[in-house]
């Protein structure tokens, strides 16, 4: 590869990493052209990108990202042989699981590690985070356990106002007899 196509590569990579901060590594040597195809279209229909890298370019990439180049990121053996780059936004744990399904019908998708707002992930990492709810369900049981107490609370104050209620009509009819 000539140093221009370097340079464009790691531009390139750094774009991504600005724009999808969170990332997963997989190794994918083996799969069929089918087969990849198959899992991009799957990522693309949950707003992530799958990308095939040469290392070093991406840990070039890596260094000199603005999100990334504080961070001091280094990857082990793990950052070893093919390995592709999947973006993912804010919903890493659903592109996770997308990745963690996939690789449990293709055994050639090995997941190597990961990149979550801040913090690398090894391979159980990023398995770990592939059983999270996504960003979506958590909202909905945060609003439903927020949702529960208050209805509680409008339910018993009602219960006061009926048996109120009540009380006064009793004592309107003990009154009228």
């Amino acid at each position: 590869m000539a140093n221009q196509e370097k340079v464009e590569a790691v531009a390139l990579l750094k774009g991504k990493l600005e724009e999808k901060n969170n990332f997963i590594l997989a190794c994918y040597s083996g799969l069929t052209v089918e087969e990849i195809t198959g899992l991009r279209a799957q990522l693309r229909k949950e707003g992530s990108e799958m990308k095939v890298l040469k290392n070093n370019l991406f840990l070039r990439a890596l260094k000199e990202s603005g999100a990334h180049k504080d961070k001091n990121i280094s990857f082990g053996p793990e950052y070893q042989g093919p390995l592709a780059a999947i973006f993912a936004k804010d919903n890493l744990p659903t592109v996770a699981k997308v990745c963690k399904d996939f690789a449990k019908t293709n055994k050639n998708l090995i997941l190597r590690a990961g990149y979550m707002d801040g913090g690398v992930l090894d391979a159980n990492g990023v398995e770990a985070i592939a059983g999270l709810p996504s960003k979506e369900q958590l909202l909905a049981q945060i609003a439903g356990g927020i949702n529960g107490p208050a209805r509680s609370i409008a339910s018993g104050i009602n219960q006061i106002m009926a048996s109120l209620a009540r009380a006064i009509q009793a004592t309107a009819e003990k009154k009228n007899a």
